[in-house]
């Protein structure tokens, strides 16, 4: 199943994403159900079906309409200064930056991801998540290869895959911890320092030039902040969405030397 292209279509289908975020915020995931959603939103079922397939094609899309991918050439757009490494941290603090505006992201973010229920969702929202889901790792891959082609980072290809998947295990291991809210405060110190002194030691296991310091770290991410208080909720619809899964279709076809596929 598509997604809407027509400016009214693509409102409705914002319309119901928000009633479907709401009850999970207030239902949790399980139990929210498609006669729910169409009741709040004051549609029949049948209208549901015109956008969504199965409950699974929801999760997806609530994850990514509110995906940091949306967001980060955006800011680039903004901060063209950006060197390799601070684009590196870029899509980590993005990422902190969306849970804390959105009480559903971590919960999405967490079961989005298992084969459980992206593998139950249609096979055109399967595509689409994967593809996002990979170009986030390509985001950060691209980040490392310009830093080392720059002097920046000396690093073999191994060592910049490994920093690649390294940045994303801490950002999932660090994300889960913080906001599965079982850890006692006497094992956890303050969140964003916390943060900054586990990502600075991976970063120092590799050859930079320059060292990650808590002064780059806070600055990005007090500029990631007010990035987010201008632009989160007017880029949190459909057609912000659609319009970046369009740019990596593209891109993909120019990859692959394909113009029509």
């Amino acid at each position: 199943m598509q997604c809407p292209s027509e400016t009214l279509t693509q409102i409705r289908c914002d319309q119901i994403l928000d009633v479907a975020e709401d009850l999970i915020e207030s239902q949790g995931i399980v139990s929210f159900n498609f006669s729910q959603i169409a009741k709040d939103v004051g549609c029949s079922t049948g209208t549901l079906y015109k956008f969504f397939e199965r409950k699974e094609d929801v999760l997806v899309c609530l994850f990514l309409r509110s995906a940091t991918s949306n967001y980060m050439p955006l800011f680039v757009n903004e901060n063209p200064e950006l060197t390799p490494q601070e684009k590196l941290l870029l899509p980590i603090l993005f990422t902190f930056e969306t849970i804390k505006r959105s009480k559903s992201f971590f919960t999405l973010r967490s079961v989005s991801v298992n084969a459980m229920i992206w593998k139950l969702a249609s096979d055109s929202k399967v595509k689409m998540f994967k593809q996002r889901i990979n170009s986030f790792w390509q985001w950060l891959t691209d980040a490392v290869n310009l830093a080392i082609k720059n002097g920046d980072l000396q690093a073999t290809p191994l060592q910049a895959k490994e920093l690649v998947q390294g940045i994303i295990f801490y950002l999932t291991g660090s994300i889960t911890q913080f906001e599965s809210g079982l850890i006692s405060s006497e094992f956890l110190s303050d969140q964003s320092s916390t943060y900054y002194r586990h990502l600075s030691r991976l970063m120092a296991q590799y050859n930079w030039r320059t060292p990650v310091t808590q002064e780059l770290f806070a600055s990005l991410e007090s500029r990631t902040i007010s990035f987010f208080q201008k632009n989160y909720k007017k880029h949190l619809t459909c057609r912000a969405c659609k319009d970046l899964s369009d740019s990596l279709n593209a891109t993909s076809r120019a990859y692959s030397g394909c113009s029509n596929c």
